[in-house]
């Protein structure tokens, strides 16, 4: 196929965009060569690709001939689906990386080997490193592994190994090891070295006291590795055997090199057993019976400074560490950030503990009502006079002892500090960063304090919160999700005072009077059983089927009654509100008013019900709004905040629905009904519009009913008939072509969809 064939059809499918016209043949001309079955193909994926990203989408074409030479052409749909997953959550950098070497990122994954994916095992990781740590602890991805005492840091991808178990079991060692330094006291600091509240981490300092610190951290660093594994075999056994297999697969730094140095030599012996059989080095056997000694016994990581100190000396300036990698599992020790978020804990713990004291310090003297001194007399002037101050760097020891104990109550009700940080607070020691209690309590605290500086008012306010919930976003384009696309975010609808609520009952009071009265009929429902062994009444048929039966020689039925059961009403309803722009004037009111008719008459009824609203402005600003939640009783503030629905911004549908269906799916009831009031079709600021945005919403709807939601939708567009069959199904929603009619009509839908 020649080049303006290509172009033609690019164009076709691309419309109504127009691309500059050299980048398309830019990324057309590697494709001229290609036969027209895999032209077809790799065209086919195109409109997926294109929306997403333009530059994406040309680097997509580049690499979608060579990408055949390793997939098939009916697996280039998958491949691009991954490839869109990566451009996602790691941008163009990831996703050109995953397209440059289709056979190691995609290809031996897709037969069961090669490399594993951080967002892929998260799920599977996260909740086993909180177990092991007994709080959250998050994992995150990074260039290199490490902690920081507060979070792991993982690499987006592993696949040093063959196997995808044997990779997956790595980010699993990686997680535990971390754990394991921090639990094990690899960061803590020996009481000899000496604290300065402004300076680096202690160990830091300890480097610095040789003349090439780089390698006493490094040496340090693999000696107390030893020693975490050595910990990690009495704690988690079943792990560390299963380790016995993966460790001596690890690729190391010197098995390049046929010179290895000190640091190499015990990479070697603590992965795969195999130490210098004999050396003339004395730093060499030195260091190897020192490793060694882990693995007799149990110790702590003074007995790593004493090596580093013996050793020091003894290594040469020739010897060259630079070159050798750190072990995968091991990764970097991250002292400073540590230091930072010690110091940042105990900046907060100052910072309540002076505001608790200044709460319990006497009043300040007026100077205009303080009795006049006698001369010579200094005694109500020193009282006057008195202040506390306090030097934060030694804050503890400042304390009068009465205010020790106060401390003590503060830091345990909001820190909950360990035991060890426990005791080295009763000790005086303010600055030492324990690794087993720098994430206790740092966010609880700077909350505290937050609090206290903003006054009870916004610590209300901030109570009332809610933390933004993550939602995928179904692309029916490549038929797969984006990934945590859509933040919905909870906000509090202000109440208004107004006159709406009182005009609505006024207008529609004889209408509301009758409601009542048919949904109290709605209450419980009768309807008699027959053939019962006891019962209300006789049941006349059978008595006859039964004299017929004994005369014609066959043994009578005992079932010869009626009872009357009367089955109560278990039923749940979620009211979503479209609170678009386009509800502006008479729509929004008659949403409105429909509101008001369906809470005044289910009142008489014992059905759960909520109410939220919703809009907001793509994809990173969905907004529900909580009128009533379901637990919520129907009063005065529901009511004000009903007069205060307005018009706001688009309507991204799909994200409310799902947000809404998870709120609903913890709810126990025979019937859960998800009712949608909107006026139109699903539509963003971005583009989200059109088939796509009509397909994600359907996809929502589809999500609901799995969870055993039954969605039903009331609009008012005249065009509904084009789409709202295709989305909720055809029995699942009707069009009200009289706006006027809304509020009388809905309670009637209502009233039918539960009887």
């Amino acid at each position: 196929m020649d080049l303006e064939s290509l172009k033609t059809k690019f164009y076709q499918l691309v419309a109504p965009s127009l691309p500059n016209e050299w980048d398309v043949e830019a990324a057309l001309e590697p494709l001229l060569d290609y036969e027209a079955e895999y032209l077809d193909g790799i065209f086919s994926q195109v409109p997926a690709i294109w929306p997403v990203s333009h530059s994406l989408c040309f680097a997509y074409l580049n690499a979608a001939g060579p990408a055949l030479s390793c997939l098939a052409v009916e697996e280039l749909s998958l491949w691009v689906h991954s490839l869109l997953d990566r451009y996602e959550t790691g941008g163009l950098r990831e996703a050109r990386l995953f397209m440059a070497d289709v056979e190691q990122q995609y290809a031996c994954r897709l037969r069961g080997e090669g490399g594993v994916r951080l967002l892929d095992v998260r799920s599977r990781l996260q909740p086993y490193v909180n177990g092991l740590a007994g709080k959250e602890m998050p994992l995150v991805a990074a260039d290199e592994v490490g902690t920081d005492s507060e979070s792991i840091f993982l690499p987006n991808t592993i696949g040093v190994l063959q196997t995808h178990e044997h990779n997956f079991f790595l980010y699993k060692l990686i997680v535990s090891f971390q754990w394991a330094s921090l639990s094990s006291g690899m960061y803590t600091a020996p009481q000899w070295l000496e604290v300065t509240r402004k300076s680096a981490h202690p160990l830091d300092r300890f480097f610095s006291g040789f003349s090439e610190p780089e390698k006493a951290r490094s040496l340090y660093h693999i000696f107390e590795t030893a020693r975490v594994l050595n910990f990690l075999r009495h704690e988690l056994p079943g792990l560390m055997r299963e380790a016995g297999v993966i460790l001596p697969l690890l690729p190391l730094t010197g098995d390049d090199s046929s010179q290895l140095n000190l640091l190499d030599w015990l990479q070697r012996g603590l992965l795969r057993g195999q130490w210098p059989v004999s050396s003339s080095s004395p730093l060499l056997a030195r260091a190897v019976a020192l490793m060694q000694r882990y693995q007799e016994e149990e110790v702590d990581n003074l007995v790593s400074l004493e090596a580093v100190r013996e050793l020091m000396p003894l290594v040469p300036a020739t010897e060259v560490f630079t070159g050798t990698s750190p072990l995968l599992f091991q990764g970097i020790m991250r002292l400073q950030e540590m230091r930072n978020l010690g110091a940042k804990e105990q900046t907060d713990k100052e910072l309540r503990l002076m505001m608790t004291m200044k709460a319990q310090l006497p009043p300040k003297v007026n100077k205009t009502t303080q009795p006049h001194l006698e001369p010579g007399n200094t005694a109500g002037q020193e009282a006057a006079d008195t202040a506390l101050v306090i030097d934060t760097d030694s804050a503890w020891e400042q304390l009068p002892p009465f205010l020790h104990s106060l401390a003590q109550r503060i830091d345990n009700s909001e820190s909950q500090p360990s035991e060890q940080a426990a005791d080295q607070e009763s000790s005086g020691k303010s600055g030492v960063v324990e690794q087993a209690s720098s994430a206790s309590g740092v966010g609880k605290s700077g909350q505290l304090f937050s609090r206290l500086s903003r006054g009870p008012a916004d610590a209300k306010t901030e109570e009332k919160t809610v933390e933004p919930a993550v939602y995928d976003e179904w692309d029916y384009r490549r038929k797969g999700f984006r990934k945590n696309w859509c933040v919905v975010t909870e906000k509090e609808l202000a109440p208004v005072h107004n006159t709406f609520i009182e005009q609505t009952l006024k207008k529609y009071r004889g209408q509301i009077r009758r409601l009542r009265y048919q949904f109290e009929l709605l209450q419980t429902s009768e309807r008699f059983i027959r053939r019962q062994r006891d019962g209300d009444d006789i049941d006349f048929d059978a008595l006859v089927e039964s004299l017929a039966d004994v005369r014609a020689g066959h043994p009578p039925s005992d079932r010869l009654f009626i009872r009357l059961a009367r089955d109560q009403r278990d039923i749940a309803a979620s009211f979503l509100v479209d609170m678009s722009n386009s509800t502006a004037g008479w729509v929004g009111q008659s949403i409105k008013e429909a509101l008001v008719l369906i809470c005044e008459a289910m009142e008489v009824l014992n059905d759960r019900y909520a109410i939220y609203g919703f809009s907001g402005m793509r994809r990173l600003r969905c907004e529900i709004f909580p009128i009533k939640r379901l637990e919520e009783r129907y009063s005065q503030t529901v009511r004000q905040r009903i007069s205060a629905i307005g018009p706001r911004e688009y309507t991204r549908m799909a994200p409310a629905i799902r947000h809404v269906s998870s709120l609903f799916a913890k709810v126990e009831a025979k019937v859960r009904l998800l009712i949608v009031l909107s006026d139109g079709k699903p539509e963003d600021y971005d583009d989200y519009k059109g088939e796509y945005a009509i397909e994600d919403t359907r996809h929502a709807l589809l999500e609901a009913k799995a969870m055993g939601i039954h969605p039903f939708c009331i609009t008012i567009d005249r065009q509904a008939h084009e789409y709202m069959a295709h989305m909720y199904g055809e029995v699942n929603y009707i069009f009200i072509d009289k706006i006027n009619q809304l509020p009388s009509r809905m309670s009637e839908i209502y009233r039918t969809l539960t009887s």
